[in-house]
């Protein structure tokens, strides 16, 4: 014979299992915001920059004078882009988040590094996006959309945001 059966949880009991809920979303949600974060930083970062103006701006002139006797400082004086600068951008799961960055030698000498744009080449000054520049804004926006996730979340538990 099939019965109904109705028990009555104690609010208290309720709540605590709401709160449980959102205790284990806190980590995976903001897992995903700074992975997002990071994912936006690569992709702004992969943006080629503009052709060169001529004549080149080198830093140096010894730097001019390397590149011509090494035959583009080894690698041969590009007459087009290879693309391994934006190829090499890439976003590295770690223990407690994301690395995001460009492994290659010289990619600081076009994007700048994440503390510092002093290291950008003046050759390359003006026509590639800046990482330091990039990260900074990408990440200002990352508390933002983390609590806007929890709060989210939160709202589907039954409890009231503002």
């Amino acid at each position: 014979m099939p019965f109904l059966s109705l028990k009555i949880i104690p609010p208290a009991q309720l709540i605590q299992k709401r709160f449980e809920r959102l205790r284990r979303q806190i980590p995976l949600v903001s897992r995903k915001r700074m992975y997002d974060a990071m994912v936006a930083i690569r992709h702004e970062m992969k943006q080629p920059g503009a052709k060169p103006n001529y004549p080149i701006q080198w830093d140096t002139r010894k730097q001019q004078k390397a590149f011509f006797a090494s035959d583009g400082f080894g690698r041969g004086i590009p007459t087009k882009r290879d693309g391994h600068y934006t190829k090499g951008w890439q976003v590295i799961r770690t223990e407690n988040g994301y690395d995001v960055g460009n492994p290659l030698a010289h990619s600081k000498y076009i994007g700048g590094t994440a503390r510092s744009t002093s290291r950008q080449s003046r050759i390359h000054r003006g026509r590639w996006n800046l990482f330091k520049v990039v990260k900074d804004k990408v990440l200002a926006k990352l508390p933002k959309a983390v609590k806007e996730a929890l709060q989210q979340i939160a709202r589907q538990e039954g409890f009231r945001t503002k």
